[in-house]
C-alpha cells in the first residue's frame, strides 16, 4: 500500500481552504489546513511535509516570503502558489523558486493535475530523518517478540528471530508502556541467520499513539 503523500495548504479564506482540503484528501492524500500565515510556519517547524499550497494574499502576510523561507528549511519539498491577481511578478517570483502557478478561480481536474505533477520528483525517501537504536529496544508484534533496530517519526525498523511472513497490516506493541502502534508493512526480508527484518510505516500520522511516537523518538539517542 503506497504511502499517501503529506501537503499543507495556507489559505485565509475559510471556505477557499475547506473547498481545497476536501478535494486533496478525496485524492487520497494526507492534507493539513493552515488559515494563518503564523499557524503554518508553527505546522512547517515541526513536521516534514511533502507539498506546501499557499495563496499570495493573506492579509498583512505574503505567502511568498513562507515560500522563501520554505526553500531554504525544506529543498525537498513541492511548492504550489494560488493567486487571484493577474501579476506578472507573482509568475517570475514563481519561476524563481521553482514552484507551480495556480490561478484562481481554481479548476478541480486542472489543479489535481498540477498537484500530481509537483509531487513527481519529491524525494520522498529524505521525509523522515532515521536513528538508530544502539542495542534496539523491545516490542511485540502478533504476540511475537521483536526488536526496534531504527526509528523514525513516520515507522520503525523489527528485527525478529523467527523467518514469518508478515501481514499486511500489524500491531507493534511497545513493551512496558502499553503503546499500540498499527502498522504496514514497506520491504521485508528473511535468512536463516537473522530471522526476519521488516521496514514498517504507521498507517495514521494525526493519532494519539502516532504523537506519542514521535516524543519516544525524540527523545531516543541517535
Amino acid at each position: 500500500m503506497k504511502l499517501p503523500f503529506r501537503i499543507l495548504v495556507l489559505d485565509d479564506d475559510e471556505h477557499a481552504l475547506s473547498g481545497i482540503v476536501e478535494l486533496l484528501r478525496d485524492a487520497g492524500h494526507h492534507v493539513t489546513g493552515a488559515a494563518t500565515y503564523d499557524a503554518a510556519k508553527r505546522l512547517l517547524a515541526v513536521s516534514p511535509f511533502d507539498l506546501l499550497i499557499t495563496d499570495v494574499r493573506l492579509r498583512s502576510f505574503n505567502g511568498l516570503h513562507l515560500v522563501m523561507q520554505s526553500r531554504s528549511d525544506h529543498p525537498d519539498m513541492a511548492v504550489i502558489i494560488i493567486t487571484g491577481y493577474d501579476d506578472p511578478l507573482i509568475e517570475l517570483e514563481a519561476h524563481r523558486y521553482r514552484s507551480e502557478l495556480v490561478r484562481k478561480p481554481i479548476r478541480p481536474a486542472e489543479f489535481l493535475g498540477k498537484v500530481n505533477s509537483a509531487l513527481t520528483n519529491v524525494r520522498r525517501q529524505r521525509r523522515w530523518p532515521r536513528k538508530r537504536v544502539i542495542g534496539g529496544f523491545r516490542v511485540t508484534v502478533g504476540g511475537r517478540p521483536a526488536a526496534v533496530v531504527d526509528v523514525s517519526y513516520g515507522g520503525l525498523r523489527l528485527e525478529m528471530p523467527d523467518r514469518s511472513s508478515l501481514p499486511d497490516a500489524f500491531d507493534v506493541e511497545v513493551a512496558g508502556i502499553g503503546l499500540h502502534l498499527e502498522v504496514q508493512p514497506v520491504w521485508q526480508s528473511s535468512t536463516p541467520a537473522t530471522g526476519t527484518v521488516c521496514g514498517a510505516t504507521l498507517r495514521a500520522e494525526h493519532t494519539p499513539s502516532a504523537r506519542t511516537w514521535r516524543a519516544i523518538v525524540d527523545r531516543l539517542n541517535a
